[in-house]
Formats: C-alpha cells, structure tokens, sequence
C-alpha cells in the first residue's frame, strides 16, 4: 500500500490502534493529522501534526477539521479511532455513565465524519476513485459480555452508522467502513493482565488463534480499508478477532477444551 501524497486525520492518535495506525500510514507516504485527549503524547511519527482534540466538543471537532485542512488541503480519509471502554455492573450503571460512553463512543464519531464529509460533498470524487472514512468498531458490536451494556451499545451503534453512512454517501465518492477488533494489545490490556494475569487464559480460550493482536495487526487492516485496494468495500465492518465471533465461544472455556 502506498499513500503518497494523501492526508489522513486520525482521531485516538495519541495511543493504542490510532497511534498503530499513523504509524502504518506514515511509513508509506502519508501525512497525518493526529487528534487526541492527551496534551503533549509521546512516540508520534515524525511529521505528523497533533492538536489536542475531545471529540465531545463539536467546536474542538470544527476546530481540528479547520486545522487539518489549512496544515495539508482537503484530507483523502479519517480514523475515528477515539473511544472510551468502561465496566459497568448493569444495576450501578447510571445514565450519566452510560451518556458519556455513547457521547464519545457514537456522537464523537458522528461529529468527525459528518464535519469531514461536508467538505468531501463538496468536491465530490468519482467511483472508484473516493474518500474513505474508518470507524473504529469492535467484537461487541455482535457478541454480548456481562459489564459491558453501554459499551456494547456504543459499538452496535457504530456497525448502523457505518450502513447507514456508505448507503448515503456513496453518491459523493464517499467510502465508509469499520475496523472491528478483538483483543488488542495495547496499554488498557497490559494494565487489566497486571492487576488480574489470569484473564489471559479466559482470552486466548476464547480465541481461536490462541493469543490477542497487536495494534500493528489491527492497524494494517485500516490501511487497508484506507486505500485503493479497497475501492469496492463500503458498509462493511471487518472483524480481525482470530476468529473469536465465528467460534462464539462463552467467557469460559467448555468443559474438556484445551486452552
């Protein structure tokens, strides 16, 4: 894959897949625009332009938008990477928790591709040439675990989006798709195996391939959805979950399976 003379905005960019991702796409040519909660993070690729950005705020989304804009033209795709995973006991969960994760979760995602895709409609591209947006989705989108009901939610709402948003902009030369992951490696997971080293074995039982993915994984299945080599694919949400939804396995392994 090769993204000469492209731009991407990658919300989330301050860690985890987003950074995985800005990663992938610089070393092949492209110039990013990194958004994020963090002030100042560390390990960005170089060149890449970061702006503190929270995807609750529409102004902070206008704003960043604006800036990605001015620093390299009109942006040939965006990651909406930025999202929040939090535990709730289904009886403590209250509304203002389950609010916020669906504000971020879904609304900031909404606010990223609606405020790029305004731009886009305006300078429509001819198929199969287009612009490509990527939402950030996830296993739970399909599959149901305990603790996870705004969460969950959330994700299920980004799988509709994705439809709905390839059906009604595919007249403006507009791609939209999902990355939906499984277990990945990243900072939230090596704390959750620090503080509880058994929840590995519950995870690689339930995983086909036996182990978790990196974020390098995850990220080059965005770049692939990014790019040329996709141009057929729209409303998709491609699960890279070893194969965790096909098996459909409870949190427990069954009785007599090997781990």
């Amino acid at each position: 894959m090769n993204f000469e003379g492209k731009s991407y905005i990658i919300t989330g960019g301050a860690g985890g897949i987003g950074l995985a991702s800005a990663h992938f796409l610089a070393k092949r040519g492209a110039r990013l625009v990194l958004a994020g909660r963090s002030p100042s993070p560390e390990g960005l690729p170089n060149g890449a332009l970061y702006v503190p950005c929270d995807v609750s705020s529409r102004q902070a989304v206008d704003a960043l938008i604006a800036t990605a804009v001015e620093a390299h033209g009109l942006p040939d795709g965006v990651v909406t990477s930025a999202g929040i995973d939090r535990h709730h006991d289904f009886f403590a969960l209250d509304d203002t928790a389950f609010a916020e994760i669906l504000d971020i979760n879904v609304l900031g995602t909404f606010r990223v591709v609606q405020a790029v895709a305004r731009l886009w409609a305006e300078q429509p591209r001819q198929m199969p040439a287009s612009y490509s947006a990527v939402l950030v989705s996830s296993i739970n989108a399909v599959i149901a675990t305990p603790t996870h009901t705004a969460y969950a939610t959330s994700k299920g709402a980004i799988a509709q989006l994705t439809r709905v948003l390839a059906v009604e902009l595919a007249p403006y030369g507009i791609r939209v798709n999902a990355m939906a992951p499984g277990t990945v490696r990243t900072a939230l997971l090596d704390a959750l195996l620090d503080e509880k080293p058994a929840a590995l074995d519950s995870i690689h039982a339930r995983t086909p391939m036996r182990r978790v993915a990196e974020a390098e994984e995850i990220a080059a299945g965005i770049g692939f959805l990014l790019s040329d080599h996709a141009s057929y694919f729209t409303g998709q949400s491609l699960y890279a979950d070893g194969g965790r939804t096909a098996q459909n396995l409870s949190l427990t392994p069954i009785s007599g399976e090997t781990p």
